[in-house]
């Protein structure tokens, strides 16, 4: 009740979402139907996903929050009842490689333990010298020291993966190897002997049960990596601020459970149970879990109008997304260079629900002649808070300038508009609440 009186006090009333007469729509041609959290909706059927670095090659864009979100969380934590139990990325269609590469980078490694400490070694020196002060000549002596020993070791490193693979291509010749095997183990002497980190002692690997898999418990997390239809899925179990209190015992059982019910899904596949769909993922679930999801995609043929999206259904989230939504627009800051044109803000349907559209055009004027360029730059926001079947929704349509221009301002706005108006449940949810209904 606390979150709900503070939500409304924050709303103009223009920003409530309300219930809507359903307005006659039909998805335009060329459109399919895509779905992200527990909803529905209409986009160009060509749809490229901005989706988790350094995975994929999509057209990266340099953006502020909340529109650089590439995941969804998900889920209560079991152990200590926090919101965002699950953090879940994706990538785009990638290698094999990739995946063993993203497996390795998460499971415990020892000599990456060891590289910490001569790192941490460093770090120690410098902070001692902060602290204490002393003899300055030493302290840059005792830095140069310690860096070479790091570069040292580094180097070795290298060299015992070049060695191997030597005597393994020497061994397929049938040429000795003893002298490489000897340099070898040398190698391995040396660093076998440096220490691992308090950290590397507390990690472990775990086997997940499920083909294609690798799973890692850190102090501050729980990794699972899975790969399925060509594509890394990758769940970062634990809280968000850094800080862990949970426990193993606790999170693994629900780690599990929740990756047994996670599947890939096809581009357009729209599950038909309760559940959140993810680009080409989905979990099914109860219908009552809290999530927050954002994610961005441009239009094959426009690479330069990025899409933003962000859904929830916490109360808490809808207090820290909706002033993005209402917040006034800035004044122009270069009047003698720039017209600048505000849209709205003005009433929209969101599907069965109201909502609100505003944005800004940005068009430049040519300083030799005062005229006009042929093209203008835009954006265009849209959302509302959550209704009785609806989630939190902020949307945004950002235009970024190149050679290519964009869709006239007005398309694009049909475009806008038509998308909000698709909005609806998914099958599953959408039976859930007419169960609901039905027991009132």
């Amino acid at each position: 009740m606390r979150y709900r009186t503070l939500t409304l006090a924050l709303l103009p009333a223009l920003a409530i979402a309300e219930s809507a007469t359903p307005s006659e729509y039909q998805t335009p041609e060329g459109w399919r139907t895509e779905c992200l959290g527990r909803s529905q909706f209409d986009i160009p059927s060509t749809p490229v996903w901005q989706l988790q670095i350094p995975y994929g090659d999509t057209v990266d864009y340099v953006a502020t929050a909340p529109w650089a979100n590439r995941s969804l969380d998900y889920g209560t934590d079991p152990g200590n009842g926090i919101y965002k139990f699950v953090r879940i990325r994706v990538s785009t269609k990638t290698t094999r490689e990739a995946y063993e590469h993203a497996s390795r980078v998460e499971l415990p490694n020892e000599t990456k333990a060891k590289i910490r400490v001569l790192e941490a070694r460093i770090e120690a020196r410098k902070a001692r010298f902060d602290a204490e002060g002393g003899d300055k000549e030493q302290y840059i002596q005792d830095l140069l020291a310690l860096d070479e020993e790091n570069k040292k070791y580094r180097e070795m490193i290298a060299e015992i993966t070049m060695v191997q693979s030597v005597i393994d291509f020497f061994e397929e010749e049938g040429r000795p190897t003893e002298e490489l095997e000897e340099e070898l183990a040398g190698y391995e002497k040396q660093i076998a002997a440096l220490p691992t980190d308090e950290r590397y002692e507390k990690e472990r690997a775990f086997e997940l049960g499920i083909p294609d898999a690798a799973g890692a418990w850190h102090p501050d997390r729980m990794v699972a990596v899975l790969w399925r239809n060509n594509r890394i899925f990758h769940f970062e179990f634990g809280p968000k601020n850094g800080k862990y209190d949970s426990s193993i015992e606790a999170i693994e059982p629900a780690a599990r459970d929740l990756l047994a019910r996670f599947r890939p899904r096809e581009a357009f596949e729209i599950p038909t149970e309760p559940g959140v769909c993810v680009p080409f993922g989905f979990i099914a679930d109860d219908g009552t879990e809290n999530y927050y999801a954002g994610f961005s995609w441009h239009v094959k043929s426009t690479p330069y109008v990025l899409n933003s999206l962000t859904l929830s259904n916490s109360a808490t989230d809808a207090i820290e997304l909706l002033p993005m939504l209402t917040k006034r627009l800035m004044g122009n800051p270069f009047p003698a260079a720039l017209v600048a044109t505000n849209i709205g803000p003005r009433r929209i349907d969101i599907g069965n629900s109201r909502g609100t559209l505003t944005g800004r055009s940005l068009q430049a004027i040519d300083p030799d002649g005062d005229r006009l360029s042929a093209h203008a730059q835009y954006n265009l926001n849209a959302g509302a808070v959550a209704g009785k079947y609806t989630p939190t929704l902020l949307y945004k349509l950002q235009t970024y300038a190149n050679d290519q221009p964009p869709p006239p301002i007005e398309q694009a706005e049909a475009d806008v508009l038509n998308f909000m108006k698709s909005f609806r449940p998914l099958p599953g949810m959408q039976a859930l609440y007419e169960a609901a209904e039905n027991q009132q």
